[in-house]
């Protein structure tokens, strides 16, 4: 067995998601979430009126795009310059124009002025900020650029779960040859958890083994929803799921938020 060089990116975000970039597709199923998702992102578009949207961590641009098909006029940013060349590339077979911009959140409001009816922020982008006083700023910062009433969603693991079982498996994934394993190492000393994907790949009769690891902070259910509620956001629903199931601390996979801004314009 060989072994691939390992990239402990804890200091350095852009490049753990430069390295992950080419197999990221492969790794979530890219091309089958369309047909999954789209009903439910229609039903969020129509019921709250989303003509502007920005998506904030947007990886290889799944949710751009699905949200540009639905007639969306999708403003992408992302830390990542390779996860943006690849959504630049879907863009372009899909025929599908959207904004992009590359940033992390401390810069969203420069890059991505708005107003936008609604932000969505996926794939458990919020809990790599490693402070509360971060995703505190982060989640202020969506506000000042969401139009009067406009809606937040979130996604992310549910940490209440993973916490309490110390569960390390997230899941793992085989596509054209490649296993994918995505797991947890608890750093209990920082109060944080290390993600790590683990890539295994046979050619020629010779496993190759790769790992890249980067640090999260697991914020739990009910400390993002009194960071939301500190941040002036109203209407606050959670779910275990982008199709609206209850959410469950005990034995959901994953907590999905929508909220609100007031609709009085933010100061």
């Amino acid at each position: 067995m060989s072994t691939e060089r390992t990239l402990n990116a804890s200091a350095d975000i852009p490049v753990f998601y430069d390295r992950l970039a080419p197999d990221y597709d492969d790794m979530t199923g890219f091309g089958n979430r369309f047909v999954q998702e789209k009903p439910f992102f229609r039903l969020l578009v129509e019921n709250h009126h989303i003509a502007t949207a920005l998506d904030a961590g947007c990886g290889t641009g799944f949710h751009s795009l699905l949200l540009a098909q639905l007639g969306v006029r999708v403003t992408a940013v992302d830390i990542s310059g390779e996860m943006l060349e690849r959504l630049e590339r879907h863009g372009r077979e899909m025929k599908l124009d959207i904004t992009r911009a590359r940033s992390d959140f401390s810069g969203v409001r420069k890059v991505a002025p708005g107003p936008f009816d609604a932000v969505f922020c996926m794939g458990n982008t919020i809990p790599h900020l490693l402070s509360e006083a971060d995703i505190r700023k982060a989640l202020a910062d969506f506000a000042a650029i969401l139009r009067p009433g406009g809606m937040l969603t979130l996604q992310m693991l549910n940490y209440d779960r993973i916490l309490a079982t110390r569960e390390r498996i997230q899941g793992a994934r085989e596509s054209n040859g490649v296993t994918y394993v995505r797991f947890y190492d608890f750093d209990d000393n920082r109060g944080l958890v290390l993600f790590n994907i683990l890539r295994l790949e046979t050619k020629d009769d010779k496993l190759t083994a790769g790992l890249i690891t980067v640090p999260l902070l697991p914020v739990t259910g009910a400390r993002i929803m009194s960071m939301l509620e500190e941040c002036g956001y109203q209407g606050i629903k959670t779910f275990g799921s982008i199709a609206k199931d209850p959410f469950d601390t005990a034995v959901s996979k994953d907590l999905v938020i929508l909220a609100t801004t007031s609709q009085a314009s933010p100061a």
